[in-house]
């Protein structure tokens, strides 16, 4: 009995967590093309997070009759990625657009969790075909989306082969177009197309082009080749089919390319969106006096290349100081052209307490679909800071020469007395003058002596600015920052007098002596020089033996024996 009730339990336990597991599911959509017109093929691949979801019994007859679908596989791959697991499957689904009009799938159900509804837009029957030779079997598309656009806004060309029979040695001139860059968006893309009586196969080619100065930019034309069957030469005494080569050219194209407009300010943007965002990494960000805060700095060019994206200065912070990482830039292609990314990480690190306000940065751009100036603006954003959390316990007091020498020169009256050895406590008077003008005179000769012992008192301030800069190196080095890392490392050098001289790495590593330290600093520098170590570099050893750098030389030594004379 007792084990019936333990094999309840464990599959009880196993339907919560497989229901739990289902439950978390989140599923998308995912197109192969952004436009689609009627009597045209394309790709719907809907992609699920659990592997349960692929059971035959769960059914996908929410599509539209109007789409119909030609074929529908599983799929289900993995793979690893810079060390990072991560899987992708669902179903693929090869659907014919019937008729034109938009279509909403609506929620796909999983248990108690469902996906957002989903828009397909089916547009009318292209015309690109109608006045062609209708026996032509193989024909060449092509089309700009403007006619004219501004220096450097991206245009989008697209060339389309349509084969209503078999091809062999296919082969596609290159794109050529002077003075622009040139963009190839993705792989080509092969669909079907229905037109009358004839199905065609198409492949379709996408272009990004990007015009590098104003007047006329020409397009050249692209000449596609291939072999097909020769239907004239089927019936050959040898009973062999013959093929005959073609070659089929697009049109040449024109564009006005206008300079940049009068009024547009610099840096000159022209774009379809520009976005600026910014997050603390962690969002529940604490800060404090001395230690940096993290925030994640990203721009978004839509129709930019990552060439393009500005480069912008981040005002001044009052009660703050800024370090910028180096940014990474990513470029991502789609059906509607180029985005592009700059990301940096930001490392702000409080000097004082209180309320403080990182001001508004505005960015200009050219918006080139209303064909105005617009403004990306990341708001103010103000910040909350705690006072320095102090580690440092109490400095004990400092006892000074003036100090030592009166504990030494006034003895007790239990020791002596006037009225017994008056001529003891005169020479003893005698003695302590001639010793203290001796001294006056020692520190008139050495005034930077005088000056570190009367600066002496100081010193537990100076030690508590200087643990907070090892805090906040500590910090950066175990965000595995290492760009921040040696910035704030050879700031805290150019602070401490013995290491003002410090200007880069390899001069600290000379200065060490355990072993321990210098090796995590030649893990920094090995992280400094190169990307693949720089992704790898790990800054616990660092933070761990940053106590091990260099101290002051002790110079008190000397001035604090000298009243020892009388001990």
């Amino acid at each position: 009995m007792k084990k019936l009730n333990t094999l309840h339990y464990w599959f009880i336990l196993f339907l919560l967590i497989s229901i739990s597991s289902i439950a978390r599911a989140e599923i998308s959509f995912n197109l192969d093309r952004s436009e689609i017109h009627e009597n045209e093929t394309f790709r719907l691949r809907i992609l699920v997070e659990n592997l349960a979801t692929l059971k035959p019994g769960n059914n996908i007859d929410f599509i539209p009759q109007e789409l119909q679908i030609l074929s529908r596989q599983q799929f289900n791959n993995s793979s690893m990625i810079n060390g990072k697991f991560t899987s992708e499957m669902g179903w693929e689904l090869n659907i014919l657009a019937t008729q034109a009009g938009t279509y909403t799938l609506p929620t796909f159900k999983i248990g108690n969790e469902q996906s957002q509804p989903f828009t397909i837009r089916v547009l009318p029957a292209t015309d690109e075909l109608k006045g062609d030779n209708s026996n032509s079997k193989v024909k060449i598309r092509a089309s700009v989306d403007t006619q004219d656009a501004y220096v450097q806004q991206q245009l989008m060309f697209t060339v389309r082969i349509y084969r209503s029979v078999t091809t062999r040695h296919q082969s596609l001139t290159p794109l050529q177009v002077n003075g622009a860059l040139v963009e190839k968006l993705g792989d080509d893309r092969v669909f079907r197309m229905v037109q009358g009586n004839t199905t065609y196969t198409v492949t379709e080619q996408q272009y990004a082009i990007f015009p590098q100065q104003s007047g006329e930019l020409f397009i050249e034309p692209m000449t596609y080749s291939a072999t097909i069957l020769d239907d004239s030469q089927t019936n050959n005494p040898w009973g062999l089919s013959r093929t005959k080569p073609i070659s089929l050219s697009t049109q040449r194209y024109k564009v006005t390319v206008k300079p940049k407009p009068l009024n547009a300010e610099e840096p000159w943007l022209p774009a379809k969106n520009l976005q600026l965002e910014a997050s603390w990494q962690p969002a529940n960000q604490a800060f404090t006096v001395g230690a940096p805060a993290s925030l994640d700095f990203v721009i978004k060019g839509s129709g930019l290349l990552e060439s393009q994206l500005p480069n912008v200065q981040f005002p001044e912070v009052q009660g703050a100081k800024i370090y910028r990482d180096s940014p990474q830039y990513r470029q991502l292609i789609n059906r509607l052209g180029i985005n592009s990314y700059h990301m940096e990480k930001v490392a702000v690190i409080p000097s004082q307490s209180g309320s403080i306000t990182i001001p508004e940065i505005k960015v200009p751009w050219w918006n080139t679909e209303t064909d105005q100036q617009e403004y990306a603006i990341l708001p103010a954003m103000t910040i909350n800071v705690a006072p320095a959390i102090s580690t440092t316990d109490a400095a004990p007091p400092i006892v000074t020469p003036d100090s030592q020498y009166s504990a030494t020169v006034n003895p007790t009256q239990d020791f002596i007395t006037p009225s017994k050895q008056p001529w003891w406590m005169w020479a003893t008077f005698t003695f302590a003058a001639l010793w203290l003008l001796t001294l006056i005179a020692l520190w008139l000769k050495k005034p930077v002596q005088k000056n570190v012992s009367l600066t002496k008192p100081q010193s537990g301030s100076t030690q508590q600015h200087k643990h907070l800069n090892l805090d906040a190196i500590k910090q950066a080095a175990q965000a595995n920052n290492p760009k921040l890392t040696r910035s704030l490392l050879l700031e805290w050098c150019n602070q401490q007098k013995h290491l003002s001289n410090i200007t880069n790495i390899n001069q600290l590593i000379k200065c060490c002596e355990h072993q321990q330290l210098v090796s995590a600093l030649a893990s920094l520098q090995d992280a400094l020089y190169s990307s693949q170590a720089s992704k790898n570099w790990k800054g616990s050893l660092l933070a761990e033996n940053l106590h091990l750098l260099p101290k002051a030389p002790e110079k008190h030594k000397k001035l604090d024996k000298l009243p020892g004379l009388y001990s």
